[in-house]
Parts: structure tokens; C-alpha cells; sequence
């Protein structure tokens, strides 16, 4: 069913498709073999985890991940997003877990659908 295949969550666990996020360790598996991620990669793959379904701005993300206002030339959030897609995407030139919403930011889909 539908249920089954969105993010499953436990207090410092997620999976998505064939990933597990283990927060506690700061690592992510994939069937069971693990993807160096580096700490950035880590922590922007938990914050679009945490908020399935959910378009978040650039703002909103640099706001969980480093808790101040992003400065119009700051492209670290579009850079990391890149990286990581190259690490979890079957097809990084067309995403199904980490969707750009033009103009505005990125959602994270945990079953892997086009939006």
C-alpha cells in the first residue's frame, strides 16, 4: 500500500525506498551498504526527510541547518542538493526523491513519484 511506502519513522530512524537514515550514527544505508555522505549532505538529507511532502524554501533550509537568514549570493544549499543527488538518485538529471520546485525551493518525495 501507499502507507507502507512513504517515510517510515522511528525516533532516530527513517527509510525511504532501499535507504535507511540512521541519525543517531549520522549515516545513510542502502541495502545495508553504506553511503558516505559527508556531514552537510547528512544533515540537509535529514531535514528534507523530516519534512516529507513538503516544498521548503532555500530559506527554510539554511534556517534548520544553520539557523540564520541565507544571503541572496548563498548557493551552498543548490551545490549540496547536487551532491547528494548524485549519491541517492537512480537518475540525478531526473530526480524522483529530491524535486526543485522553480523558483522557490525543493521537495523531498520518500516513494520516489514525479510530482
Amino acid at each position: 500500500s501507499a502507507s507502507t511506502q512513504q517515510v517510515a519513522a522511528t525516533t532516530h530512524n527513517y527509510s525511504f525506498s532501499n535507504y535507511h537514515l540512521d541519525v543517531i550514527h549520522q549515516q545513510l544505508f542502502s541495502n545495508d551498504e553504506p553511503v558516505p555522505l559527508t556531514t552537510g549532505e547528512f544533515c540537509l538529507l535529514r531535514v528534507l526527510v523530516e519534512n516529507p511532502d513538503r516544498e521548503l524554501s532555500r530559506d527554510d533550509l539554511v534556517q534548520k541547518l544553520k539557523g540564520y537568514e541565507r544571503q541572496p549570493y548563498d548557493r551552498s544549499i543548490d551545490v549540496c542538493i547536487t551532491r547528494l543527488r548524485k549519491k541517492i538518485e537512480p537518475d540525478p538529471s531526473s530526480p524522483c526523491f529530491i524535486h526543485t520546485v522553480w523558483g522557490r525551493g525543493y521537495i523531498f518525495i520518500p516513494t520516489g513519484d514525479q510530482v
